[in-house]
């Protein structure tokens, strides 16, 4: 596939190919939180990594049945692959400080340390600047922002070792909007977003080598928050965000099991991969910045 900007190498992948396939990559040992865990995007990273043989996978959401289907999936997922993954689920809103806290604080007390962190829930207003009631534009920021900020407070505190041989990662979900100019009607949801996005990177800066930070967007997806924003379909999404944006061929969430966002959840932990620092790529149809 030809490309109008430069890449790194001469073949463009839209699709997953083996050196990047989670069949044949190994997290074995690590424990991994996803939030928004329990549908779409963040149940495709769950089942990512239990096919990458992961030692224990948390996922987080507001609601205990999907969590409980979604736990049934990734575990059967898991089992397919010969692997003996660990899967677990907790009921809890990101935007409660306390509950995140206690979510930490129990994995430690049964898993150790967190070694990797998917920071995936996000939340999605929109109105124009005008016509938005206030206290609706700013729930989007209660959870991307205020929510982010208490996943990455409640890693650091009960989560990070600090003294690990290598580095833990955090990876924080972000979204094609952006790196697109701007719509009207999306100014709560990506401003809230960028901001997030910003988060991460003062992350990187301030935690050192202990930890490896990275903002990912993985190009436009189908999902269950966009088809309550009137995005139900693929060429809808492409239709809202712009085709030029998007360089990957997927569909919908479920086929993020393949697509970018797996291999960048795959990949991050291998030991043959270098890393940038304070960098910005774009692979596959993903925009990846790297911190520390």
């Amino acid at each position: 596939m030809s490309t109008d900007f430069p890449v790194l190498t001469k073949t463009f992948h839209t699709s997953v190919y083996r050196s990047i396939d989670p069949k044949n990559l190994s997290v074995a040992g690590k424990t991994i939180l996803i939030t928004g865990g329990g549908r779409g995007i963040g149940k495709a990273i769950a089942t990512a990594f239990a096919v990458a043989g992961a030692r224990a996978i948390i996922i987080l959401g507001r609601t205990a049945s999907v969590l409980e289907n979604a736990v049934k999936e990734i575990s059967g997922a898991a089992k397919t692959a010969g692997h003996e993954s660990i899967i677990r689920h907790f009921a809890a809103d990101i935007t409660d400080a306390e509950a995140i806290s206690h979510v930490f604080k129990t994995i430690r007390d049964e898993f150790g340390n967190v070694d990797v962190v998917v920071n995936n829930a996000g939340g999605l207003h929109l109105g124009t600047i005008e016509d938005s009631d206030s206290s609706a534009y700013v729930k989007s920021f209660e959870t991307n922002v205020k929510g982010t900020l208490h996943v990455m407070q409640s890693f650091l505190c009960f989560g990070l070792n600090r003294n690990a041989p290598g580095p833990a990662t955090f990876i924080n979900l972000s979204t094609v909007g952006i790196a697109m100019p701007t719509m009207p009607t999306w100014s709560a949801y990506v401003a809230s977003k960028l901001a997030a996005f910003t988060m991460t990177a003062f992350l990187g800066a301030e935690v050192g080598d202990a930890l490896r930070v990275f903002s990912i967007h993985p190009g436009r997806i189908a999902t269950d928050m966009s088809s309550k924003a009137g995005i139900p379909t693929f060429d809808d999404v492409g239709t809202y965000f712009g085709n030029e944006f998007v360089l990957s061929n997927r569909t919908d969430a479920d086929d993020v099991q393949d697509s970018p966002v797996r291999f960048a959840c795959g990949s991050l932990l291998s030991q043959r991969q270098t890393f940038c620092r304070r960098g910005w790529w774009r692979v596959i149809g993903m925009l990846m910045s790297f911190w520390g």
